[in-house]
This record gives structure tokens, C-alpha cells and sequence, in this order.
């Protein structure tokens, strides 16, 4: 708590010594037109408060009026403190982290209910489209650059009857940048920084008098280098690279109800640390991410009192990684879906509605191979070649206004899969609004994500690790009671919740009988674990006021129990999760110059065999924007980890011989960009 301590003081300081410099300053001149001006001086909050999010209801509506607490991330914000990436940008939030595992990087996780090897409890969309991979059912943060990006919108807590699978414990909605009516905007930008890093990319946004919307982006971005040393499970001594290059494009077409996304990335991760920890095992060797997602929307009101939208995806994901120290072995993970949905909402009166809609998911694993480059030899397929999982869900939401003052929401989703049976999520939310600027909520929700196919039916070669087909799905019931507040230039929004986790799904060590009644001994088997609860408190705090600063600062507590202890050991979920976290940035124009500091404070927890120090770590960002005949240039310097803190992460899969991964470079590093708008 002290460490906790002294990141609100720096913060409070910070933000002192930037009012003071202002109030000094007599001679302070706006690098900004008189409408942005205005803008920022009066419709900051306003203008927060205004936006339409998409991510907690069927059509769009504001935070106050949601029947969820919704967290944004709006571009002001992003362009204010220059957040280097989605996954930088959503760490700030309260009951969020993104973690890191030996197998995998950029593991969003919700609440403190964590992921094995794959981030696959936190739904990720792209303008509402889902995405995740069919085999191993994660979703990726960086498959869209954070220039790209309008909003982030996120909703903590369970959305399965809004989406079904995968939004366990929450959900993160990227919406991408369009221009305004009858307009069009171009925009390069390139960085260097030390450490090896640099970028590139580019985008177009066109707003037509027809009403037709484009959007394109290509991003190409190679991250900083470093190289850590690492000694694997068999106490190998060696060195990893620890590096991301992301190569991303979007493409966003808009007309009349009519819209088409395409999403395409390849994200390249180094400090893959073998599938076993072990350099034998491929540990020090590239981990290759690939997708392309297509997504098309049509929305239409026929009339005034009936709405419809339709939606059809097809997502296609590949993994491959190594797993030979030569790197001649590797596998190569190969899924798609294939499915749509369609809600419709019938307006009996201005006070009642009722909406209903189906879905459709076609999971396909098209392999899971494990090939020999050299040779072009297939040594396995894993059980994993042509699986296939048809998913069909109906649900149905009222939403009753009472008066003014009440809204009533109440939802079921039911839904039939070919492997579990059926599932029933149910939810209610009633809203209070007190006044114009007050609302309170009461939230009681449940959530489901079904077994991936790689959970059901993986068997490795060698009979080490078994998939179990008869697994059940991921339940929650999770109860939630939200304030939002605002006033002059504070918005305040806070959220106590209990949750009840039933049969998470992950291994356990145990005898399994092969076919032909051969006895494979102390093997890694998926299975359902026991359930747990958790009860916390999230805290979100924003205040604009430019003639001051403009500052956030979340928290978040969290508290689990110990229902899921595996037997015969230490391991349960919270043993790894810090009670506490906070982040807070503060952003203050001097004399045109854009100062920005954003602080993450991650307290401490337990590894599997020693505590995890807590860690406060510090990015300085400086901004300056001018114009060049027709160009408007914005140069940036960001000092990332300026204290060059050491960050980690209990190591919580294998448990064996790492306590704990290391935040991706714990040094200092410098990074320049250099945006051009036309």
C-alpha cells in the first residue's frame, strides 16, 4: 500500500506543477483554432458523455442511458496521451490487465479470472464483429493500430446474452475513424525509436455527398528489441528475444444501413518460450499470429417502430510456433468461422420494447499439425484435422421505462451446441436515474463460453495432454451495483460486484486408459474445476478542465476465494491476482506543447513459489502540432518506462520453474513519431 501511495502522490503532483506552470505562463497562446478552442474549453465533458456506444445494447446509446456500465476510450483521450497500443490503452482501465504468459503476449484478462495459454474469456470485436480463433478461441488486442482507432469501448462483466460465447467476463468493441459529413481526411505517420524499433503506416477517410463512408489503413510496426536471459526447465542456460512486429490493414465501407469490414493482421511475437518452457522445445523461437476477418452489417428501420440489423462474419485465424530448439519442427494451427446473427427490435410504445434475435457459429479447426521443415514430414496431427462445431442460440430482452426515472431490462439467451447440449444465460438490469447527471444500477447477469475445439479434442503424439469431449461450458452469475455521476468537469463512475465462477475449464494431472487399455500415467487431462467467487470494487474518475488539466485515474480491488484449489496443491485462480491495481494520466497544453503522464500501479500477489513484488511504472509523453501549408504536423517523443521499473507477471500455467514472465522490456525506451494530416 505504500508503493500505492506514493503513485497517487507522484500523480497529484505532477498535475500541481502543471497548473502552476499554466497560471505562470500569462502569455499562454492556443496552438488550436477558435472551434476546437471553444471545444475544449466547454464540450470536453459533454462531448464524452454524448457518444453513442455500441457495445452493451442493439442500437446505440450513451453511457448514462446504457443498461450497462460501459467504459470508453475516445480518440481525444488516445490523442492526448499517445497510448502506444489497444492493449496499453485498455491496461488504464479499472478490473482490466493485460497479462503475459510464457506462450503467449497481450492476454487481455477481466476481473482477475485468468487465462491459460490463451486469452480466450474476454470477447474482442471490430465495429461489433466478433473474432476469435476457432481453435483455441483468443481474441487479439493488436490486430488493429491504435491510429486506427475512434473509441474503445468495454464492457467488464458478463455479455452472453448479448453475444453468446466468449464475452465470459467481458467484452472490448474497436470502433474504427471515419470522417465527418461530407468530408475527407488523409493521414501518414512513421516513428523511430531506440532498442531497433520503427513504423510506418497510413490511412483515408472519405465521407461523401452520396452518404457513402470509407475508411483504409496499412500499418507496419517493428517493436523495440531486447534480449533476456532465461533458464528453461531442464536448467538450460540461454538468451530470448523479447520483441512484437505487427502488420495490420482495415478496410470500412458505410452506405445507408449497408456496411463491410475487413480486417487483416500478422503479428510476429518474440520471448516465445517453448510450449514446455524448454529451449528443446522450441523456447527463444518466433510465435507467428495471422487473421483476416469480413464482416458484413446491414441495419434498417421499417418503420418507426421497427428496427432491424443482420450481421454475417467469416474469421479466419493461424498460429504457428516452434517446437524444436533448431527450429525445424513447428506447428501450425489452422480455424475459421463461419456465422451471423440477426436482432430485431419491435417498439410497442415509447416506454415498451421487445427485442429478439438468433445466432449461428460454425467453428472449424482445419489442423493442428506439428511438421518437419526440413523434410516436409507431417510427424503429427494432434486429433485436430477437420473438427468441426455447429453453435445455434435464440434470445429475447424487454425493456420497460416505467417513468422518466425507471427502466426495467430483462433477457434470456438459449443456446444448443452439438457438443454440451443447451445453455440458458439470463440477465436483468434495473436503472435509477436519479437526475439528469445521477443514475444508479443494479446488474444481474450470467455468462457462458463453450469449450474450444482444442480443449475437446487435442492429443498431443506423444500422449502427454488430452483434450475431454465431455467437458460443460463456463458458467458466471455475477451481480453488480454501478453509480455514475457528473458534474461541471467531473465524471465519476464506480461499481461494486460478487461473482460466482462455475466449471472453469483447465488441466489436471491424472491417469488416462488409451485405446487398446494401455495406462498413460500422471498426463495433463482438460477438465472442469470446482467453483469460486469473487467480490470488487472498480473506481473510474475523469476530469476535464483545460484552463487546469485534464486527468483520469481508476482503481480497481478485487478479492477471490480459494474454491478451485486443485487438490494436493497450492494452485487456485486468485492466487496469482493482485488485490490492487490503479492507473491515472494527466494531460496539460503549455504554450502549445502537449504534456502527458500516464502511471500503472499493479500490486503485489503470489507466484508458485514466492510473492510478486507490486511495481509502478511511468510514460512521459510531449507533443507539439503546427501547420505546414496545407499539412497539420503533430511530432511526439514518448519515454516509455521512464523509471525503468521491473514489471512482472506470476508465472500461473506450468508452475514449475519461473515464479514469474517479465513485462515485455523493462528498460527505458525512447520512441518519435511524426503524424501528418491532410
Amino acid at each position: 500500500m505504500n508503493a500505492l501511495l506514493f503513485f497517487v502522490v507522484s500523480i497529484v503532483i505532477f498535475s500541481a506543477n502543471l497548473s502552476i506552470a499554466q497560471e505562470n505562463d500569462s502569455t499562454l497562446v492556443w496552438d488550436e483554432d477558435t472551434e476546437l478552442q471553444n471545444e475544449l474549453r466547454f464540450l470536453r465533458l459533454e462531448r464524452f458523455l454524448d457518444l453513442e456506444l455500441n457495445i452493451a445494447s442493439t442500437q446505440a446509446e450513451t453511457s448514462l442511458q446504457s443498461p450497462s456500465t460501459v467504459t470508453v476510450i475516445d480518440r481525444k483521450m488516445i490523442e492526448e496521451h499517445n497510448f502506444a497500443s489497444i492493449a496499453a490503452a485498455v491496461q488504464t482501465l479499472a478490473g482490466i490487465q493485460v497479462y503475459r504468459t510464457a506462450f503467449k503476449q497481450q492476454v487481455a484478462t477481466v476481473r482477475g479470472v485468468l487465462q491459460d495459454h490463451y486469452a480466450n474469456k474476454v470477447l474482442v470485436m471490430i465495429n461489433n464483429v466478433p473474432s476469435w480463433h476457432a481453435v483455441t478461441g483468443e481474441g487479439n488486442l493488436e490486430r488493429v493500430s491504435i491510429h486506427d482507432v475512434e473509441r474503445i469501448e468495454v464492457l467488464r462483466g458478463p455479455a452472453s446474452v448479448i453475444y453468446g460465447s466468449q464475452a465470459y467476463v467481458g467484452a472490448i468493441n474497436l470502433i474504427l475513424r471515419k470522417s465527418a459529413p461530407h468530408s475527407k481526411n488523409a493521414e501518414i505517420h512513421t516513428g523511430i525509436g531506440n532498442k531497433g524499433a520503427h513504423s510506418i503506416g497510413t490511412h483515408y477517410r472519405h465521407h461523401s455527398d452520396t452518404g457513402l463512408s470509407v475508411f483504409a489503413a496499412l500499418n507496419r510496426e517493428r517493436g523495440k528489441r531486447y534480449h533476456t536471459g532465461y533458464t528453461d526447465e531442464d536448467g538450460v542456460n540461454g538468451t530470448l528475444d523479447d520483441y512484437q512486429d505487427r502488420t495490420n490493414a482495415n478496410v470500412l465501407l458505410e452506405y445507408h444501413g449497408h456496411s463491410f469490414l475487413l480486417n487483416a493482421f500478422q503479428n510476429d511475437e518474440g520471448n516465445f518460450e517453448g510450449s514446455t518452457q524448454k529451449f528443446s522445445a522450441g523456447a527463444g523461437n518466433n510465435h507467428d499470429v495471422d487473421g483476416l476477418l469480413l464482416g458484413y452489417t446491414y441495419s434498417h428501420h421499417w418503420h418507426e417502430n421497427f428496427y432491424s440489423k443482420l450481421q454475417l462474419f467469416y474469421d479466419w485465424n493461424e498460429r504457428n510456433f516452434s517446437r524444436s530448439a533448431d527450429d525445424d519442427i513447428r506447428a501450425n494451427v489452422l480455424g475459421q468461422r463461419l456465422g451471423g446473427n440477426i436482432r430485431n427490435i419491435y417498439s410497442i410504445s415509447d416506454n415498451l420494447a421487445i427485442e429478439v434475435g438468433g445466432d449461428y457459429d460454425l467453428r472449424k479447426s482445419r489442423e493442428y499439425k506439428n511438421i518437419q521443415l526440413s523434410t516436409h514430414t507431417l510427424l503429427a496431427e494432434n486429433n485436430l484435422s477437420n473438427r468441426s462445431v455447429h453453435e445455434y442460440s435464440g434470445y429475447a430482452q424487454v425493456d420497460w421505462k416505467l417513468s422518466p426515472a425507471w427502466r426495467v431490462l430483462v433477457g434470456n439467451r438459449l443456446t444448443y451446441s452439438e457438443t454440451f447440449g443447451e445453455n440458458v444465460s439470463s440477465r436483468g438490469t434495473i436503472v435509477y436515474s436519479i437526475n439528469a447527471k445521477n443514475a444508479i444500477k443494479f446488474i444481474a447477469g450470467q455468462s457462458f463460453r463453450t469449450p474450444s475445439l482444442f480443449e475437446l479434442y487435442f492429443i498431443t503424439p506423444t500422449n502427454t495432454v488430452f483434450g475431454s469431449e465431455s467437458l460443460n461450458p463456463e458458467t458466471a452469475d455475477t451481480f453488480e451495483l454501478g453509480y455514475q455521476h457528473t458534474q461541471g468537469h467531473f465524471y465519476f463512475q464506480t461499481l461494486a460486484y460478487y461473482s460466482l465462477y462455475k466449471d472453469k475449464i483447465h488441466r489436471i494431472k491424472r491417469d488416462v486408459t488409451l485405446e487398446g487399455g494401455t495406462l498413460a500415467n500422471n498426463v495433463s487431462v482438460y477438465t472442469n474445476g470446482d467453483e469460486f467467487t469473487a467480490k470488487g470494487l472498480e473506481v473510474e474518475l475523469k476530469y476535464f478542465n483545460p484552463k487546469m488539466a485534464n486527468i483520469f485515474l481508476n482503481f480497481d480491488y478485487v478479492h477471490g476465494d480459494d474454491g478451485d484449489r486443485l487438490p494436493g496443491t497450492d494452485h487456485y485462480n486468485f492466487k496469482y491476482v493482485p488485490n490492487f491495481t490503479a492507473s491515472a494520466g494527466v494531460y496539460k497544453n503549455i504554450k502549445g506543447i502537449g504534456f502527458s503522464l500516464i502511471g500503472n500501479y499493479l500490486g503485489s500477489s503470489q507466484g508458485s513459489q514466492a510473492k510478486v513484488n507490486d511495481s509502478i511504472s511511468f510514460d512521459l509523453n510531449l507533443a507539439y502540432q503546427h501547420k505546414y501549408q496545407f499539412l497539420q504536423l503533430k511530432h511526439v517523443i514518448s519515454i516509455q518506462n521512464m523509471t525503468e521499473t521491473q514489471v512482472t507477471f506470476p508465472e500461473y500455467v506450468r508452475r514449475r520453474s519461473l515464479n514469474e514472465i517479465p513485462l515485455s522490456g523493462s528498460e527505458r525506451s525512447i520512441f518519435y513519431t511524426l503524424i501528418l494530416n491532410f
